[in-house]
């Protein structure tokens, strides 16, 4: 049993650590141009995943569609071609092996699959602000009425950046807060006197 796995390991690991011969110039030099511009084309199509995922959920691509697209397709081909320069450059000193594709191709899944979790953790959405900044656990509205579990939540009609908190219990005031977008970057701030009380009253 022993002999036969470490048969299996002599098999396979100098495959795995054997140096790949690359196509030869017309002066017989190695020509890695070809293996260093698919590993640009990757890296370009996984920095378009990860630029177009964060300009949707900052809103950029919402507000300002022309330039999130020229921005992302930008920093992408930028990408591309440092990936480019560097992995030849780096090949021609260290030389092609089949465990640098693997490692490359794992970290670019890695980096593909991530993507949307990293979007939205940088701009989470509006309801997520909220449980961060004032309703979540050992926040300032989070034992109140104005937990997100003993409240109704809305948006005001001519202000869709304002949330409207309006606790279950009757006769409490209404929570009105400014900034409230899917991604947005400034802090949820009271909308109005009521609402600045009621964070004075809870030392918000």
């Amino acid at each position: 049993m022993n002999d036969e796995s470490g048969s299996t390991r002599r098999v396979h690991l100098p495959a795995l650590l054997r140096r790949i011969e690359p196509p030869r110039t017309a002066d017989g030099r190695p020509d890695y141009r070809l293996p260093a511009m698919a590993l640009a084309s990757c890296t370009g199509i996984a920095a378009l995943f990860l630029g177009f995922y964060l300009a949707l959920y900052s809103r950029l691509w919402h507000d300002h569609r022309y330039l999130a697209a020229a921005a992302v397709t930008g920093a992408a081909g930028l990408l591309a071609f440092l990936a480019y320069v560097l992995s030849r450059r780096l090949l021609a000193r260290a030389g092609l092996y089949l465990w640098q594709s693997l490692l490359a191709s794992a970290v670019l899944l890695f980096v593909m699959g991530s993507t949307p979790t990293w979007a939205r953790t940088i701009f989470p959405a509006a309801y997520d602000r909220y449980e961060a900044e004032l309703g979540g656990p050992g926040r300032c509205l989070h034992n109140t009425p104005y937990n997100l579990d003993r409240a109704q939540t809305t948006f005001a009609e001519h202000h869709p950046d304002r949330m409207i908190v309006r606790p279950i219990e009757q006769g409490l005031p209404v929570l009105a807060l400014d900034n409230a977008v899917d991604g947005g970057l400034r802090h949820l701030a009271p909308a109005d006197a009521t609402s600045r009380r009621i964070f004075t009253t809870y030392r918000c």
